[in-house]
């Protein structure tokens, strides 16, 4: 019995089960079935649907920025998780920003699940989206591009690497568009304009902060060179602790560097590694400065901008670097070799548009191992941050 009831519950939250029992809801059938429009260029009604990270949200800037351009009379609303909300309502290239909380990667057991699930049609609904696209490699997406179903738009466009043989959820929408996981996010973002019908020249990240943004992080950039000319950014913060450099290896390339005696270095994250920053401006206070973990996103943004070169994790900040051309020295725990479909690989997720130096673990590593940033040793980094920096 305990067999068929996992059975059922593993059916009901499969993309053929999702679409089964969610005919029954009232009004979404009525949505899903309305007269799909046969020219995307026309659209009125756009949704953005990117219930993930920060960093992935700025691998959408380019799309965004090119939506507004190409499409001047299109209402863009963008879907996103309810803690970039207030920095995104300050985009210029949306009208409306939809804050979701889609917490949970366990389907729709939970009832905290189901919860998100009824807040984001109430809040999705009365948009009346007439398309919606969905950009994003899909992982663990199975769940979050339901949502786009459940958004009652008649033209949904996702993509899908069909060669990798796992069910992402890309029923769920209406156009699934070919793309192969290890070609760059940002790449099929100007890929999925083009299957809109839109110009997709461009191919470049953009970035956006509001002028009091702009001051604040010229006077955080100011303070923090302590009269050197050059400022390093740190960015010791990742989505995954496998993803997280050791704080004590960046204190072995803030010595070697800041041996030069002209580069200052600006250690910023969240509060997951505030006490990493601190420690670092601790120990070196004539070199490091750590501005806390309450910046706004927007004034974080700025003072990179102001940096002359990002080192770090493979993170949002590494992406808010890379947008406004700031080199960047990325540290990613894969070995060269594995390939180029694997979770986390530069190729799909690293710096784009901007000079860049991805430092690895030795070559002796095995190229299956899992992701380990702290596998990367301090010499080859600082090898790479001396050589962008000159």
């Amino acid at each position: 019995m305990s067999g068929v009831l996992r059975g059922s519950r593993q059916w009901a939250i499969s993309p053929s089960g999702v679409m089964a029992w969610s005919r029954f809801l009232p009004g979404l059938q009525r949505r899903l079935d309305r007269p799909p429009l046969s020219d995307l260029t026309q659209v009125r009604r756009l949704g953005v649907l990117r219930p993930d990270g920060m960093g992935d949200i700025v691998l959408t800037t380019g799309m965004l920025r090119e939506l507004r351009r190409q499409l001047p009379n299109t209402r863009i609303a963008l879907i996103c998780q309810a803690q970039w909300a207030a920095w995104m309502r300050s985009c210029p290239w949306v009208d409306e920003v939809v804050d979701v909380e889609m917490t949970s990667r366990d389907g729709f057991r939970e009832p905290e699940r189901l919860w998100q699930l009824t807040r984001f049609v109430k809040r999705v609904w009365p948009l009346e989206l007439e398309v919606l696209v969905q950009p994003g490699t899909a992982y663990w997406y199975v769940p979050s591009r339901a949502l786009a179903w459940f958004s009652g738009a008649p033209v949904r466009l996702c993509w899908e690497d069909l060669d990798a043989g796992v069910d992402t959820g890309g029923a769920f929408h209406t156009h699934r568009l070919p793309y192969r996981n290890c070609w760059h996010e940002t790449e099929k973002c100007f890929r999925m304009l083009e299957a809109m019908g839109l110009d997709g020249n461009g191919r470049r990240l953009d970035t956006w902060w509001t002028s009091d943004d702009a001051r604040r992080g010229e006077e955080i950039a100011r303070e923090a060179r302590k009269g050197r000319p050059k400022l390093v950014a740190l960015g010791l913060a990742a989505s995954e602790p496998a993803k997280r450099w050791p704080k004590e290896r960046y204190l072995d390339v803030i010595r070697e560097v800041g041996a030069r005696g002209d580069t200052a270095f600006l250690a910023l994250g969240g509060p997951d590694v505030i006490e990493s920053c601190r420690w670092l401006s601790e120990r070196l206070p004539d070199m490091v400065t750590s501005p806390g973990d309450r910046l706004p996103l927007g004034v974080i943004w700025a003072v990179i901008a102001q940096c002359d070169l990002y080192l770090g994790n493979d993170s949002g900040l590494m992406h808010m670097a890379a947008a406004a051309r700031v080199p960047v020295v990325v540290i990613i725990g894969l070995a060269d070799g594995v390939r180029p479909e694997t979770r986390g690989h530069p190729s799909h997720t690293g710096p784009y548009d901007t000079p860049a130096r991805i430092v690895r673990p030795p070559a002796t590593t095995a190229s299956d191992a899992r992701p380990n940033a702290a596998l990367v040793p301090a010499e080859a980094v600082v090898v790479a941050t001396l050589e962008l920096l000159s």
